[in-house]
């Protein structure tokens, strides 16, 4: 199965250049590309054979038609699509999780996540967030975008929840996905939802706050040793010792020295 990965942003740098560098390190980046889509005015570049940028300064008025005119650029050989936000991290083996477990399932992700608050404050949750999703990209792209006015993301969260077609696994403190939060960039996902109008406002607002621009625009993957470091800093008090020895052996190819 081939897998494309689709990143929004808005010049976000720094987020970007993270959240690019997760991708590169991914355990099944063979089977993997990634769409970085740019709508800020400064051109994003980088030079890569599994990773296309997409500079198009446009200014949709919401989230789901940002994310739905990522899917018309997908890649069409792909036969999976998952969403790859800027602003969160991705540890190495998280494609891998989406490509064990999804199965024939049209949608899959991790039943629970961890939650980073600020740069060091790690805890584990059920919840729905909506960037460790994985979708067959036949049923990603049939949907309809017309649903959930009110929803401030692409209504096929809610058409996939809402039918049961959501497969989830409970990889425990093995899991994959980390959502950041405070860690001073804003969540276009949070913004409040409400009428097209409430949406847009709260677009051009995000917009507004994403000032994290470079001016040359050219991505250099970030280095992720001393993240990973605080990552594992951060769950071993929280985890058995053999699952932290499981943490630390998959990231060990990533690290300065363990």
């Amino acid at each position: 199965m081939k897998v494309d990965c689709l990143m929004g942003t808005y010049g976000r740098y720094r987020v970007a250049s993270e959240t690019l560098a997760c991708f590169l390190q991914q355990t099944e980046i063979s089977n993997a590309t990634l769409l970085i889509y740019n709508q800020h005015p400064q051109p994003l570049l980088f030079d890569h054979p599994r990773v296309r940028v997409v500079n198009e300064a446009v200014s949709y008025s919401s989230l789901r038609q940002i994310r739905q005119r990522m899917h018309e650029l997908a890649d069409p050989a792909a036969d999976l699509i998952h969403w790859w936000d800027d602003d969160d991290l991705y540890l190495p083996w998280h494609l891998e999780d989406c490509m064990r477990n999804i199965g024939d399932n049209v949608a899959w992700k991790p039943a629970s996540s961890w939650f980073l608050e600020g740069d060091e404050q790690y805890s584990r949750h059920i919840n729905q967030f909506e960037a460790s999703w994985v979708f067959r990209a036949d049923y990603l792209k049939r949907a309809p975008i017309d649903t959930h006015p009110g929803y401030t993301d692409h209504p096929v969260i809610m058409q996939t929840r809402e039918a049961g077609l959501l497969a989830t696994t409970e990889l425990g403190d093995n899991t994959s996905y980390i959502y950041r939060w405070n860690t001073g960039t804003v969540h276009l996902s949070w913004q409040p939802g409400g009428s097209e109008e409430e949406q847009a406002a709260s677009i051009a607002n995000w917009r507004r706050l994403s000032a994290d621009i470079d001016a040359g625009g050219r991505l250099v993957p970030a280095d992720l040793s001393r993240t990973w470091r605080n990552f594992l800093d951060g769950i071993k008090p929280k985890v058995a010792p053999e699952d932290w020895q499981l943490n630390r052996s998959r990231l060990r190819p990533h690290l300065d020295s363990v």
